[in-house]
């Protein structure tokens, strides 16, 4: 039986999910970040229900911690209709999706059977490629910009240095695993490991270099660090803002030795790509200047609008396959998430598109559809089209709380005065 954790503060809401979900999985309860955090560290959780209001730890730290413990754990975020910006930032850090208070029964029950379906179908090893071919060969988009990066990507050399740069959610890691197909290593090892300021710097020189036996006779453990093991392959460091100076300085000399060991030091073999958000050559210019031997930009998704379409027609495809559904978009839809700003770029997108294949009543998805912040925020039909959604739910959720303004106001999340101008 699959493990499922929910985590709020309000009584009321873990009950919600007692009712929707209890008997069906095995469901854990948590108030807090803090015992969250516990109970993920000493018990096997598949899926997460994460508030991100909460007093103390909130949910965006919550989470951070939470992929931490377990970076397989899926994660969905709960939040309110005026917090929708924070859920889009909790997918950078890796939520899979996010629900909206007051959330529909039927599509939590049904959100939650298709993310631990596919679950178990990754399990199972039938693992679904990012595309529909067997390998993604190049960057979903027909763009000049995403032609001439996928150019780039086809030219580089096989073991040149890469860095490459852009904002969260833009593929960095897509990108690199591409960059390795395409070289005389691609039938090697790929690895990746993810940067955080969170990590300590021992760990990550434990994890990069290795340990060796030391000099301590109760030390015995060692370990193969990843750049011995990526030797005749490549590694991605992700997030190189975040590397350590003593570890840069290190990987910049090309040598390196397990920590503790008193043996020769090693040569570099492995092939390094890194990615960055915009800003490194300013913060780190010696990371910066080691690693872009070939530099590599990602724009960010509003700033290749035109790709959205296709990308989006791509995902629904993908879905369509892995759920066994058969959902087309339409160009009303469409258009709305061309027009949105997409703080998460394509993993926000991505999120998106996945949910909505799995929830969509119909065969076809429509702007109704839609989560209200992408409607309200796309330009797509102008301030009337954003301003009439606004209106239709505001007014929707007023009838579900039986015309009580203070109920409404409370499950929108703004203030009763507000809501009678909305009205």
């Amino acid at each position: 039986m699959y493990s499922i954790l929910v985590v709020d503060d309000e009584l009321s809401i873990r009950e919600s999910f007692a009712l929707i979900l209890d008997g069906k999985y095995r469901l854990l309860q948590a108030a807090s970040g803090e015992v969250a955090l516990k109970l993920a560290a000493d018990q096997k959780i598949d899926l997460a229900y994460l508030d991100i209001r909460m007093p103390g730890m909130d949910g965006l730290e919550t989470l951070k911690h939470l992929k931490q413990i377990n970076p397989n754990l899926e994660v969905i975020m709960i939040t309110a209709l005026n917090e929708v910006e924070k859920a889009s930032r909790a997918i950078n850090l890796g939520a899979r999706d996010y629900i909206v208070k007051p959330f529909d029964v039927d599509s939590v029950l049904k959100l939650t059977e298709q993310i631990l379906r596919k679950k178990s179908i990754l399990n199972s090893g039938l693992k679904a490629q990012r595309t529909m071919g067997n390998k993604q060969q190049q960057l979903l988009g027909q763009s000049e910009k995403l032609k001439k990066i996928n150019n780039i990507i086809s030219q580089i050399k096989d073991d040149q240095r890469v860095l490459i740069v852009g904002e969260a959610g833009t593929e960095k890691e897509l990108v690199a695993r591409l960059i390795h197909e395409n070289s005389n290593r691609a039938d090697n090892n790929f690895f990746t490991y993810h940067l955080s300021d969170n990590i300590p710097t021992p760990k990550i020189k434990n994890v990069l270099f290795g340990r060796g036996q030391g000099t301590s006779t109760v030390d015995i453990k060692t370990e193969t660090g990843l750049l011995e093991l990526s030797a005749q392959g490549s590694l991605f460091l992700e997030n190189l803002e975040a590397l350590p100076e003593e570890v840069a300085k290190t990987i910049i000399s090309q040598k390196f030795s397990r920590v503790g060991s008193e043996g020769a030091e090693m040569p570099l073999q492995a092939r390094l790509i890194g990615g960055a958000k915009p800003g490194l050559a300013g913060a780190k210019k010696d990371i910066f200047n080691f690693f872009s031997t070939v530099l590599i930009e990602l724009p960010p998704l509003r700033d290749r609008r035109s790709d959205i379409p296709f990308i989006a027609n791509e995902l629904i495809k993908k879905y369509n396959k892995i759920y066994g559904n058969n959902i087309s978009i339409n160009s009303a839809a469409a258009d709305a998430l061309t027009s949105y700003v997409w703080p998460g770029n394509l993993f926000e997108l991505e999120a998106l598109i996945e949910r909505l294949v799995l929830t969509c009543q119909t065969d076809e998805i429509k702007t109704k559809d839609l989560p209200f912040d992408i409607l309200l925020k796309s330009s797509a039909k102008g301030s009337d089209f954003a301003s009439s959604f606004e209106k239709e739910y505001i007014r929707s959720i007023y009838e579900l709380s039986g015309k009580n303004k203070e109920i409404a106001a409370a499950r929108l999340g703004i203030n009763h005065l507000l809501l009678e101008t909305k009205l």
